[in-house]
């Protein structure tokens, strides 16, 4: 039982790392810019949906509480486990899913969609960062009940 705290908790510190996707948006906001023929003010509005984003975790906190306090329903377990499953999954389908209309308007599948709408895809990528941060954290302040101001603060620093 001892080596899947720490099995989870390393799980956790790589999911941190690699889910800061918002810090990248200076690679592609370039591309972003002259494809939908947005001026520096506008991108500037985009960009504040990231921030917004990535800040407001109330939603992932609502998910989280309801997925891993609400497991009587043994359908759900045995869909998804132990319900962190369901937040993972849901994060990486709102990432994907904001990322994937960017890049069709971009690319030029779609009609350029309006900027409210751009906003809302910057917007769905960057809360998927306050899904696994709050996964993240759940689990290791779980795991560690002794420890659990250390381990978010780690969990912090990492994203």
């Amino acid at each position: 039982m001892e080596n899947s705290k720490w099995l989870a908790t390393v799980a956790s510190i790589w999911i941190q790392c690699s889910c800061g996707a918002s810090y990248a948006f200076r690679i592609y906001s370039a591309a972003l810019k002259s494809s939908q023929g947005y001026d520096q003010s506008t991108l500037d509005t985009v960009s504040v949906f990231k921030y917004i984003g990535a800040n407001i975790g109330v939603l992932s906190g609502l998910l989280y509480h309801a997925v891993t306090n609400n497991l009587s329903d043994s359908t759900l377990q045995s869909r998804f486990g132990s319900g962190l499953s369901f937040v993972y999954l849901a994060g990486a389908i709102q990432c994907f899913a904001g990322y994937f209309l960017m890049w069709l308007s971009v690319t030029g599948v779609i009609d350029r969609p309006h900027v409210l709408f751009m906003c809302l895809f910057m917007f769905m990528v960057a809360h998927t960062q306050t899904l696994f941060n709050t996964a993240n954290v759940g689990i290791t302040v779980r795991n560690f009940p002794d420890y659990g101001g250390t381990t978010v603060s780690i969990m912090k620093v990492l994203r």
